[in-house]
């Protein structure tokens, strides 16, 4: 957990950099850099890409997000080369790991502005104050409320639909799979599937795979595949076919289906949630 320090740090430097960018439209950063995917992605959504100037290591979305020079990982964004960019704003995520090299941007002058889209809400949330923080309130609430009408259009479609049983993983060796509070979870929930592990007690819990047979899985979305769903779903049955009492592969109902908007919350919310939802509820997708 961030320490109450760096977390009255990182609200204090929202109000700092809201105060500062948003007062005058003309003030509005023009050198960004974004230390997390999820950041990088919404500012390319909001159509300012063209003023970030840093990134993390994996920040590889949207395509024209590879070629923009990176800035240290998630955990460890690198100082120096952050200050080399003369940035007129940075923006980060919340995290233990890359406190030490947050507040050391914040003690050297930079405006720093923390947010946290892991959650549907947090995602609008953080769109909304990013595109604040950049001039562009109006886009941020534009893409809001896209993302909330595309997000209602698929719930209505599952409205009254069962629950299945369903069970997601991130990792096979060992098989880890997506547990309650996690973003994978509400998005099993709001595409009307029963996540098998919501009362696991952690978030990732460590499953053996004779204990996925007995809880007895009505779809499996294995997301610890690679990332072309055809191929992938060919290579996660051969694997399920093996234990046939799982109703899941008794069905067919098996989906290999490792893609960045599933791991990672961000302004594609809707579109992972039709995913998510045509694996879980195929019949009320039929053409």
């Amino acid at each position: 957990m961030p320490s109450f320090h760096f977390i009255r740090s990182a609200l204090l430097a929202i109000v700092l950099t809201l105060c500062s960018v948003g007062s005058a439209h003309a003030e509005a950063p023009q050198r960004i850099i974004s230390l997390a995917p999820s950041i990088t992605e919404i500012l390319f959504a909001i159509g300012v890409g063209d003023r970030v100037v840093g990134v993390s290591t994996y920040c590889d979305y949207p395509e024209a997000a590879k070629r923009i020079e990176r800035v240290g990982t998630f955990l460890q964004p690198n100082v120096e080369r952050i200050l080399a960019k003369q940035p007129d704003l940075v923006i980060g995520v919340p995290s233990p790991g890359n406190r030490a090299s947050v507040e050391r941007l914040q003690e050297l002058g930079l405006h720093i502005l923390i947010v946290n889209p892991e959650r549907v809400a947090e995602i609008l949330a953080s769109i909304r104050t990013i595109a604040d923080a950049v001039g562009v309130p109006e886009r941020g609430a534009e893409l809001v409320a896209k993302i909330q009408r595309d997000v209602e259009a698929v719930t209505t479609r599952l409205d009254g639909a069962p629950k299945p049983r369903v069970l997601m993983l991130v990792g096979r060796s060992p098989f880890v799979a997506v547990g309650p509070g996690t973003y994978q979870d509400e998005l099993i929930t709001l595409a009307r599937g029963d996540n098998l592990t919501a009362t696991a007690g952690q978030a990732w819990p460590t499953l053996s795979l004779e204990h996925i047979v007995a809880q007895a899985p009505e779809v499996i979305i294995d997301a610890s595949m690679g990332s072309e769903e055809a191929t992938d779903r060919a290579a996660a049955l051969a694997f399920w076919n093996d234990f046939p009492t799982i109703p899941a592969v008794r069905d067919q109902r098996i989906y290999g289906y490792r893609v960045y908007s599933i791991l990672q919350p961000g302004p594609r919310v809707a579109e992972t949630l039709q995913t998510l939802a045509r694996f879980i509820h195929p019949e009320r997708f039929a053409q």
